[in-house]
C-alpha cells in the first residue's frame, strides 16, 4: 500500500459508508481525486435534474401519507415496513444518494404540510426516475470504491 493511502482507505466498509454519505468520496479516500469529482458531480447533477424536472415534491418517503399527515413516518414504517416500501419502491433508489435524500424529503414533507400540492403528471414520474437512477448510480460507485479498497487492503 502506498504512503498516499490513509488507514481509512484500507477499510472497505468505511469507504462504502463515506461513498454513501457523499457520493464519490470513497474514491477520494482512495486517492482517486478525478474519479471522485466526476462520480460525485454526475450523481448530484442527475439527482438535482430530477428535482428540477419533477419538483421537490417528488420526494415522497415511505410512511408519509398525505391523506393522514398526523401519522408519523416512523410509526408507519415500524407497523408495516414492507407495505410502505412496496407502495413507494422508487424511494429505495433515491435513498442510495445518501443524506441529501433525507434532507430533500424533509423539505418535501414540510411543503406538503404547508399545502403545496404535488404533481402526478409525467414530469413527476420522470423526476422520480432521475433521482432513483442517481441513487442506483451511487450504488455502483459504492460497490466499486469498496471493492477497490478491499483490493488495496489485500495487497498491503
Amino acid at each position: 500500500m502506498s504512503s498516499t493511502h490513509s488507514s481509512l482507505a484500507s477499510s472497505p466498509s468505511l469507504v462504502g459508508l463515506f461513498s454513501w454519505l457523499v457520493p464519490g468520496s470513497g474514491y477520494f479516500l482512495l486517492g482517486e481525486r478525478v474519479r471522485a469529482i466526476i462520480a460525485g458531480v454526475t450523481i448530484f447533477a442527475l439527482f438535482l435534474a430530477g428535482i428540477f424536472v419533477g419538483g421537490i415534491r417528488i420526494m415522497d418517503p415511505p410512511g408519509w401519507n398525505s391523506d393522514d399527515p398526523s401519522q408519523s413516518i416512523t410509526s408507519a414504517l415500524i407497523d408495516s415496513p414492507i407495505a410502505q416500501l412496496s407502495d413507494k419502491p422508487w424511494y429505495v433508489g433515491q435513498i442510495l444518494c445518501g443524506p441529501v435524500t433525507v434532507a430533500t424529503s424533509a423539505v418535501s414533507i414540510h411543503l406538503a404540510e404547508s399545502g403545496v400540492p404535488s404533481s402526478h403528471s409525467r414530469s413527476w414520474e420522470i423526476g422520480a426516475l432521475y433521482t432513483a437512477v442517481a441513487g442506483m448510480l451511487n450504488l455502483l460507485v459504492i460497490i466499486d470504491s469498496a471493492h477497490r479498497a478491499s483490493a488495496i487492503k489485500s495487497q498491503g
